[in-house]
């Protein structure tokens, strides 16, 4: 099965034609779901078609499904990094972040305070690092992996970045596996691109060879590799704001997709937008009209996927995308904030500002008001 490649070109070509098809008037019928990706691209251009209508078609094609999402908490194990990506506040060179390592034991003790909460999927964060320091970091999530399986948690996402084929046995080391080599858990791989416009990453995410996070291409076939490891759930990402042009991401993003769904993958697809992150820098993302746009044509071209919406997004706009996404997460992004009925949110000690810091059983009780059920979430 072959890695994942992707033209810029040829997706700039297809843009160009999309947007011509745009001007033209030539409005893709919104009859056939899965939409291609051309289509996408012509509605996300043509402003003829209203967001308020691509929602409606969004939501009804979700039909049913939109009585129920998925939630996890993300748990920031530590806030060191190697990389020099210059949007993130956990950039190696910011000196305005206060940096934080969670021990074993407080790992322990984060996980079992989220369970007695009643949160049962969680995700583990790291920093991403230089080859030399990478087999520390695959020891110390592989510590906290054993963990949420002994524990019981029902999924665990995990984001340490783009790591090689060899690292995977120590990253999964231990972890319950089936005979054909797959693991048991619902481990899923997070490794967002940010931006899959070459240009556009090496600008933000720096060319130095050193960096962890300078290689387009090796964190283009990350999933590829986990893959291979035994994962069978990928979790791409775009961080809106970043691209000047969302079509092109949009288009990217879904191609991705659909690589991984099929080479058998499970797949969620997350699209956070900006935030503000300790030290100054980054900007806002795109505006919520587009980003409601964005989604509800992602819903309508991938609906396969899952898409997840986070706290990052203010409580409009998750009241407003519930209907249309899979999964709602809710948390900090501070390392082990968590205590028995909150969460510390200090933007000096975080990788971004989240904007509803309510407590998780708050937000997930609106939806679950609202008659949703919510799964990974016991009351």
């Amino acid at each position: 099965m072959s890695d994942f490649r992707l033209d810029p070109a040829e997706i700039r070509a297809l843009l160009d034609r999309a947007r011509a098809a745009a001007r033209a008037g030539a409005r893709p019928s919104l009859d056939r779901v899965p939409l291609d990706v051309a289509a996408a691209a012509t509605l996300w251009y043509d402003r003829g078609v209203g967001t308020d209508e691509l929602y409606a078609r969004a939501r009804a094609h979700r039909g049913a499904r939109a009585a129920k999402l998925e939630t996890f908490s993300p748990l920031y194990l530590t806030n060191t990094c190697d990389a020099a990506c210059r949007m993130c506040g956990m950039r190696a060179d910011n000196a305005a972040l206060v940096r934080e390592t969670a021990d074993a034991a407080r790992i322990d003790e984060q996980l079992a305070t989220l369970l007695a909460r009643g949160m049962q999927a969680v995700a583990v964060l790291t920093g991403e690092y230089r080859a030399a320091r990478r087999g520390w970091a695959m020891r110390y999530v592989n510590a906290a992996l054993r963990a949420t399986e002994r524990l019981g948690f029902r999924h665990v996402l995990v984001n340490v970045g783009s790591i090689e084929d060899d690292e995977f046995p120590v990253l999964l080391e231990g972890v319950s596996r089936h005979p054909d080599g797959t693991v048991v858990p619902k481990l899923t791989m997070c490794t967002f691109q940010e931006t899959y416009d070459p240009e556009c990453y090496g600008r933000f995410m720096g060319r130095d060879p050193e960096n962890p996070r300078s290689d387009y291409a090796r964190r283009l076939v990350n999933f590829d590799r986990a893959r291979r490891a035994g994962l069978r759930v990928a979790n791409p990402g775009v961080l809106l704001g970043l691209g000047r042009d969302v079509a092109f991401e949009m288009v990217a993003a879904a191609l991705h997709v659909r690589h991984l769904l099929a080479h058998g993958m499970e797949v969620y697809l997350s699209t956070p937008r900006l935030r503000r992150v300790a030290g100054g820098g980054a900007g806002h993302g795109v505006g919520d009209d587009d980003f409601v746009r964005l989604i509800a044509l992602l819903a309508l071209t991938v609906p396969a996927a899952k898409l997840v919406v986070t706290t990052r997004e203010p409580h409009e706009i998750q009241q407003r995308l519930a209907p249309i996404v899979s999964v709602l997460s809710a948390g900090s992004s501070a390392v082990a904030p968590y205590t028995a009925d909150g969460a510390r949110f200090p933007l000096e000690a975080s990788q971004f500002e989240v904007i509803d810091q309510r407590p998780f059983e708050t937000i997930l009780r609106e939806h679950l008001d609202r008659g949703i059920a919510i799964e990974n979430y016991c009351i």
